[in-house]
């Protein structure tokens, strides 16, 4: 019988991704899927009790800064609650099987400041409402995987991709490039902090990450951390110049203070050499595809 697979968060934007991926990657799996409120402990109990997953991939989660700011209590309920719910029920109920949580880089928040690209034993200092609880739900996997949880945390910097929002800053820049080259926007590319940094890596490269995570002939020690991420920071500048070379246009770059930093810090790296060496895995996709990939896809959108 193939692994059975609980996966959250399934209809979003990384879900759809790696739904896409699980196919290609683990042949016959059985996929588990269900519109319950991760916040319904008895609805969550009843489906792992019925399901008996052998594995859970949890993306599940108040992912947008914004929102999250808009919507605290929604944010930490989900976020955090959820999550807990989620393993606690677990830890019960499965006890035998593998807890990947999908966390964020955004935990280390002012850790940043520093200019250094991190690593997973950086200082977790959360700026903003969604990281915060992130945090929280990083730090709750961590302490139940020291009492039993097969739990695994996968930090994940900034991801890009087709169908993503706008509010993502790659599809953010690429659909003002695809704007200009239809004739439907001025030629100027309107950003907020052009200097801001952002470590990002191709959502297909993200993916095969959680799925080689579950795929490890041998486990990682209960509760392990392991940033995702290219390693390489790309400032809002370049990837702007990148996208107008890429569909052969020029463009100026204007600068509109008002416009909010997605993440709300100056510059976001880290270090990959841990999961290079735990899961085997790097980022294989070319920044050049990834560009091609998301700039195609806003052409297609946009149009009338």
């Amino acid at each position: 019988m193939g692994l059975r697979i609980l996966l959250t968060g399934g209809q979003g934007f990384v879900g759809q991704h790696l739904k896409a991926r699980l196919k290609d990657r683990i042949p016959g799996h059985v996929l588990l899927e269900d519109p319950m409120d991760i916040r319904d402990r008895a609805a969550v109990e009843r489906f792992v009790k019925d399901e008996k997953p052998d594995a859970c991939l949890h993306l599940a989660a108040v992912s947008s800064v914004a929102r999250a700011k808009a919507e605290n209590t929604e944010a930490w309920t989900v976020n955090l609650d959820g999550t807990l719910i989620l393993a606690e029920t677990f830890e019960t109920h499965a006890p035998q099987a593998s807890f990947v949580f999908v966390s964020t880089a955004e935990i280390y928040g002012a850790s940043f400041s520093s200019g250094q690209p991190l690593d997973e034993s950086a200082v977790i200092a959360p700026v903003n409402a969604y990281a915060s609880s992130k945090a929280a739900a990083d730090l709750a996997i961590g302490n139940l995987s020291q009492e039993g949880l097969h739990g695994l945390r996968l930090r994940s910097f900034t991801q890009a991709g087709t169908a993503q929002d706008e509010e993502a800053i790659l599809p953010f820049l690429a659909a003002q490039v695809a704007r200009i080259e239809a004739g439907q926007q001025a030629p100027a590319i309107t950003v907020g902090h052009p200097d801001a940094g952002f470590d990002i890596t191709d959502v297909r490269d993200a993916c095969d990450a959680y799925i080689d995570a579950l795929a490890l002939p041998q486990p990682l020690p209960n509760g392990t951390a392991l940033n995702i991420c290219s390693g390489v920071t790309r400032s809002v500048r370049s990837m702007a110049h990148d996208l107008l070379e890429v569909a052969g246009i020029s463009a100026s770059l204007e600068v509109d203070a008002t416009i909010p930093c997605p993440s709300g810090l100056p510059s976001m790296q880290g270090n990959p050499a841990a999961a290079r060496q735990a899961l085997g895995w790097t980022p294989r996709i070319p920044w050049h595809e990834t560009l091609v990939t998301v700039l195609n896809d806003w052409r297609y959108r946009i149009r009338p």
